[in-house]
């Protein structure tokens, strides 16, 4: 099975937040890896985050992720979605062993980009944090000792769904080198053949649909 391996354009908040789930919900399953940026800055808080907990906002956008994890303030990062089933990936029960294989290959990606990320802190744990930056997880990505990359996951029946964000500013040029190199990386890891595509026309209409049925409304991101 190919593991599709997709650079995105920019998009608003909701429509990737939305395009996330259908990919993982679609009967016509395709395996995803999907690097993504964002329109305007925007918060996404985990599935279970109560709304009332994020403050200070700024006035940007709160939308509530199907994954769970805390809250991300998305800017300038460069976001990802693996969404896979236990075909290409069989761990996909294994949190840790999932967390581990996307943040090494990412670690290993960044060297080629001179960035040579720290080692670990060894102090995990959510402690009255709300935020996913200010949480640290074992294989987190650190440098100069602030976390820069953290993922949250989702599972339903045997397909996963991980959404994460690399919290570096790359340009358009870096971004598709990045990625590229990524995909090479990943698909040698998998053992699994990868095939750069884009979204389908009806992925994108889908998700706009959800979007606007869901992602915008108040009713879901006040869910709790």
């Amino acid at each position: 099975m190919n593991l599709r391996c997709i650079t995105d354009k920019p998009r608003d908040c909701a429509t990737n937040i939305a395009l996330d789930e259908i990919v993982f919900t679609n009967e016509q399953f395709i395996p995803t890896f999907r690097f993504y940026t964002w329109t305007r800055p925007s918060y996404t808080i985990g599935y279970f985050q109560k709304f009332n907990d994020i403050s200070n906002c700024d006035n940007y956008p709160i939308i509530r992720r199907l994954t769970g994890g805390l809250t991300v303030l998305h800017s300038k990062d460069l976001s990802f979605s693996f969404i896979v089933s236990d075909e290409i990936w069989p761990n996909i029960y294994d949190q840790g062993k999932t967390y581990k294989l996307i943040h090494e290959t990412i670690k290993k990606t960044l060297v080629f980009f001179n960035i040579i990320c720290d080692e670990s802190p060894g102090i995990y744990g959510f402690g009255k944090n709300i935020s996913c930056v200010d949480t640290f997880y074992k294989d987190d990505v650190f440098l100069n000792g602030k976390k820069i990359v953290g993922s949250c996951q989702r599972r339903r029946g045997k397909k996963i769904l991980i959404e994460g964000s690399i919290h570096l500013h790359f340009d358009e040029i870096t971004v598709e080198k990045f990625a590229g190199m990524f995909f090479s990386s990943i698909g040698k890891t998998l053992n699994c053949a990868v095939s750069v595509e884009n979204l389908t026309d009806y992925e994108l209409n889908q998700a706009d649909q959800l979007a606007n049925l869901k992602y915008r409304t108040d009713k879901w991101s006040k869910l709790f």
